[in-house]
């Protein structure tokens, strides 16, 4: 399959704005909500793993793609609020979410008619965790249009640049910054600063997804920071009905860059023994 083969599709949300997505294969509805500065099109490979056993939904989550803008008041329920539409239009009872949309997902589970959740790296109670003091800096550098220091500020302050320097840090994420690409990375960066204000209205205490009923995939990446792991301790020990499963040798991108393969893989075998899905394994060319 090409990319030509997906189909663009939108609907409302509560508020009108219209939440663009990405559509490829056929079975059961995935809903796919992408992580911070990364928009649907970034998990391409990943649909086209599952595509054989799903109608893979790759959903632009606000700000990103075909979505429309914030707007004031963004928030935890706005990103739910999105949620809902695209799993309405779509009549998905399944979704996956990874990173900053692993803690949306988590949280329109609580509240939405989700009948299997797998999530990626899930950063549950990332204040508690990690100092985010640094978070300010990535707003600063937004707001001056200087995107290789906002995206050397997350990558250092989230440690995902395997101890790099930030002072070496910067330069590299300059040059990645250049051209039509850098324009558009530029563009998802500037979406950091509102999901990362909803993630910290959270209450920290991750006892709140004893809510979540449905089976849940705790997937994470034994490369991925050390406080990510730890995360995912706190996640498992609240979730009533979890599994978990750490993937060898990869870090915290495996959905959309690393082994988006091995992640596919996963998620047909969990939603398949959760009676979500055939109990076939995707076809995907390693």
């Amino acid at each position: 399959m090409t990319t030509e083969d997906f189909r663009d599709h939108s609907a409302p949300s509560r508020d009108g704005v219209r939440i663009g997505w990405q559509q490829l294969g056929r079975g059961p509805a995935l809903v796919v909500a992408s992580g911070g500065s990364r928009a649907g099109k970034h998990y391409r490979e990943l649909a086209r793993c599952l595509a054989s056993r799903f109608t893979v939904v790759l959903m632009d989550r606000r700000g990103r793609g075909a979505s429309g803008p914030h707007g004031p008041g963004h928030g935890l329920a706005t990103e739910i609020e999105d949620l809902a539409a695209v799993m309405q239009a779509t009549r998905a009872e399944r979704l996956f979410g990874h990173s900053a949309g692993a803690i949306f997902a988590l949280e329109a589970a609580r509240v939405l008619p989700v009948r299997a959740l797998a999530v990626y790296d899930p950063p549950v109670a990332v204040h508690r965790l990690i100092d985010m003091a640094w978070t300010v800096d990535v707003a600063r550098a937004v707001e001056r249009g200087q995107g290789g220091r906002a995206m050397a500020a997350v990558i250092h302050g989230l440690q995902l640049g395997g101890g790099m320097p930030r002072w070496l840090l910067v330069p590299l994420c300059g040059l990645m910054m250049r051209g039509a690409e850098g324009r558009e990375m530029m563009a998802l960066l500037g979406t950091w600063v509102h999901e990362e204000a909803a993630i910290r209205a959270l209450d920290p205490d991750p006892s709140r997804y004893a809510d979540v009923r449905c089976p849940t995939l705790l997937l994470g990446g034994t490369k991925s920071p050390a406080w990510l792991h730890r995360a995912l301790d706190l996640a498992q020990g609240a979730l009533p009905d979890a599994r978990r499963v750490m993937l060898d040798g990869v870090a915290h991108n495996a959905p959309d860059q690393e082994a988006p393969a091995r992640v596919a893989d996963q998620l047909a075998a969990f939603f398949a023994e959760a009676g979500a899905a055939p109990a076939q394994l995707p076809s995907c060319a390693r």
